[in-house]
């Protein structure tokens, strides 16, 4: 009897000692979970890093537009280039043209919705084939911009070295080896965690535009526009706190980045001012064109389609050129009526060719015509 109460303890003991020990294992992994943490990411990690050099910027105003339509609303006068959607069945995305006119940098959107940079030279009527920007022609870049200086190139782009969705890129054109160099992120308050679409500067008024997601509801951006610098300026930590830096670079308010009311205002009459002077230009041509029996538009401002507006200065240039292959049509005709036979015979075919360009203009002319209709009253309805 003795013997058998020995064995039971002995079993009761062994079991409790199993079970001090579950326990104790228990603990253990329990406590390990509560101290595990989460790793930043990739995109974490880098805005942390440019949150230390974050540009002091003077914002003067900002707007908030469709995403899809705010090319615009970036009021770049046309000594600096021009702006543009591109909305054809070969092409669709959104072009810089030169103050010249004769060069021209843009995005192509593939089916998927990748963009890839092109550019194109104009040889007196017609623009050259296009050719893949050397070094940035990957297809998640966007929205280019050349600076005046034919140079200083500014797109966005997405992927690598990024915040999240755009960032805005700079990089240089090298005239002796004909490629831009490796493009740079601009930092911060310029780029964020959102999508930082266009960054835009108008150097003869020192004004400048930046077109973001950032704090808006989707479809929505915000067009800041900012005063550029002509030398980088940084934010002090040692004098600023570490979340008043946060807000400056995530551009929470524009008044805290005034220097003053007076230089506040000061800017904003110069953007006034920059305003008024494209009065001469397109955007205040008078012309007369029939949307339906009941709307008529006279200026480039009653287009509320972006795309609409684009085809519109298409249409004109078209028109133009139609008029200018008229005129020389009829020289060419009048140059056959006064020529001997052998010459009649060597303007015929050249006056063929003529005729049949001019017919398939002035057909395209009606095509666009209608396209332009059919876009604007979409974008009305709406």
């Amino acid at each position: 009897m003795k013997i058998l109460r020995f064995f039971v303890s002995l079993l009761i003991i062994v079991s409790c000692q199993g079970m001090h020990a579950q326990k104790k294992k228990g603990g253990k992994t329990a406590a390990k979970k509560k101290t595990e943490q989460v790793q930043p990411s990739a995109e974490d990690l880098l805005y942390e890093n440019m949150l230390e050099s974050t540009q002091r910027v003077f914002f003067i105003d900002s707007i908030v537009v469709d995403q899809n339509d705010f090319i615009r609303h970036i009021p770049l006068p046309k000594e600096c280039g021009m702006l543009k959607t591109l909305n054809s069945e070969q092409e669709t995305g959104y072009a810089f043209i030169n103050e010249f006119g004769n060069k021209m940098y843009y995005s192509v959107e593939d089916t998927l919705g990748n963009s890839t940079l092109f550019t194109r030279d104009k040889l007196g009527e017609k623009w050259s084939n296009p050719i893949a920007l050397s070094g940035i022609s990957d297809n998640c870049s966007n929205y280019p911009f050349m600076m005046a200086d034919g140079m200083t190139f500014y797109f966005a782009h997405k992927g690598e070295n990024t915040l999240g969705g755009y960032d805005i890129f700079v990089t240089r054109y090298d005239g002796e080896t004909g490629e831009f160099l490796r493009p740079n992120n601009i930092g911060l308050p310029f780029n964020s965690k959102a999508n930082d679409y266009m960054y835009v500067v108008d150097e003869l008024d020192s004004l400048g535009w930046l077109v973001t997601d950032r704090h808006q509801p989707e479809g929505k951006v915000c067009i800041y526009t900012f005063v550029p610098s002509k030398n980088r300026e940084n934010f002090d930590l040692e004098v600023i706190s570490n979340q008043d830096v946060r807000q400056y670079a995530d551009i929470q308010s524009i008044e805290a980045t005034w220097p003053s009311v007076e230089e506040r205002e000061t800017a904003i009459r110069r953007l006034e001012m920059m305003k008024n002077r494209r009065s001469p230009s397109l955007e205040k041509a008078s012309f007369s064109f029939v949307i339906n029996d009941r709307i008529i538009y006279s200026r480039f401002d009653d287009f509320h389609s972006s795309t609409a507006r684009s085809l519109f200065e298409d249409l004109l240039q078209n028109k133009k050129r139609s008029e200018n292959d008229a005129k020389q049509l009829e020289a060419l005709r009048k140059r056959f009526h006064q020529a001997d036979e052998t010459g009649r015979q060597q303007l015929r075919q050249t006056i063929l060719v003529a005729e049949q360009e001019l017919e398939q203009l002035n057909l395209s002319i009606k095509s666009l015509e209608k396209r332009i209709r059919n876009e604007e009253l979409s974008s009305l309805t709406k």
